[in-house]
């Protein structure tokens, strides 16, 4: 498997994309999920440091080439997944309703992969941006790989000490799932994601299941800790 994975596209994709966190912080102020809010905020500085601290600046793994200066784009890149992605995973640990759930679920797939679309079909600037990462440096995807199968255990030992079933230790995997899956859906179908100018199944599916799952489970407890939730 190729360890590169790029993102190509339009300076307007940051138009539709800020439009559509605007209206995703609205409704998450609307319906009153004020700690997603503020999980959203520490996703933020989260992602700063890992991609483009530790990537970009430590590690070099990380590439960018565009017109927009270096900073300001990774403010934009880093608040988009990270914003959004901890905010819907807090959203879907609260569980307010089945149909909460699924509203968010579908609202977060539906506008991801909206702004993607609407970026090839409204041009209003198609000068590209070029957003490359290097998974085979530093052993990334290997990494990851460890601390997904690191929080699958935890999360065993946790059922075992009857501090959450089977089906919430499956259900946090899901949303971890979910979530990594949403990027990498939007920018299949809009065509952004291209490795060495192609779509790769086997890419998709091994980011799916282990970019956001390497920490769902650690991610559960701080929550839980935090909020005084009962176990």
């Amino acid at each position: 498997m190729n360890n590169i994975v790029t993102r190509t596209f339009g300076v307007d994709f940051i138009y539709f994309d800020i439009f559509f966190l605007v209206c995703w912080i609205v409704f998450l102020v609307y319906k009153k999920y004020y700690t997603a809010i503020r999980w959203g905020l520490a996703g933020w500085i989260i992602y700063i440091f890992i991609d483009y601290l530790l990537w970009f600046r430590i590690m070099g793994s990380r590439h960018y080439s565009g017109p927009i200066d270096t900073e300001l784009f990774f403010a934009w890149f880093c608040f988009s997944p990270g914003f959004v992605q901890f905010s819907y995973v807090i959203v879907m640990f609260e569980k307010r309703s089945v149909r909460e759930a699924v509203f968010w679920t579908l609202f977060f797939y539906c506008g991801w992969t909206a702004v993607g679309l609407l970026s090839q079909w409204i041009p209003l600037d198609d000068t590209l941006l070029r957003a490359a990462r290097d998974m085979g440096k530093g052993n990334q995807r290997l990494i990851m790989g460890g601390l997904a199968l690191a929080n699958f255990i935890i999360g065993i030992i946790m059922v075992f000490y009857h501090k959450i079933k089977w089906k919430d230790l499956l259900y946090l995997f899901l949303v971890g799932t979910l979530v990594e899956f949403a990027l990498e859906f939007s920018l299949l179908v809009s065509g952004i994601r291209l490795e060495q100018g192609q779509w790769s199944m086997g890419m998709m599916l091994v980011n799916s299941l282990i970019e956001f799952n390497c920490g769902i489970i650690m991610m559960y407890i701080i929550w839980r800790f935090l909020f005084g939730k009962k176990w």
